[in-house]
């Protein structure tokens, strides 16, 4: 089921997928600040490029099927210092991952209670406030972003 899932996935689920608002907007803001782009999601890592690509947006690196543990694994490889997501897991894997500063947004299921309960340093309610976010907390270069999702 799950090579079934991967084999149909690009023609069903990649270009039904809009980019969440403000996504382009951060990326372009990491890149004002000199930043690098690591993407870390527990998704096929060949989705997440297919994702990227028809949304043009431009990674520095995409590590994917990584969750929990792996996620901070992959945080202290890449030496990131904000991570950003959406699921309590996320900030949970942030917060181990320290000196990552836990960034949380509201663009899943969960709740600004949730995120914060789980170790998020701040909320956002969505990526549109990120640009703002992170010209004043002048964060050093390395910024991973979550793209969210799991398709094991």
């Amino acid at each position: 089921m799950g090579d079934a899932f991967r084999r149909l996935y690009p023609d069903f689920a990649v270009t039904s997928s809009p980019a969440l608002p403000g996504a382009a907007e951060s990326f372009a803001a990491v890149r004002r600040h000199s930043g690098q782009i690591i993407v870390i999601t527990g998704k096929y890592e060949a989705n997440a490029h297919r994702h990227l690509n028809h949304l043009g947006l431009v990674a520095d690196t995409v590590v994917g099927w990584a969750w929990a543990e792996g996620k901070v694994a992959a945080m202290i490889a890449h030496a990131t210092q904000v991570y950003v997501g959406d699921h309590p897991a996320d900030m949970v894997a942030a917060r181990a991952a320290h000196p990552t500063t836990a960034v949380g947004v509201l663009t899943g299921e969960h709740s600004e209670a949730e995120l914060l309960d789980a170790g998020a340093d701040v909320v956002l309610s969505d990526l549109s406030e990120f640009p703002a976010w992170l010209d004043d907390h002048r964060c050093a270069p390395r910024i991973s972003v979550g793209l969210g999702g799991t398709d094991r």
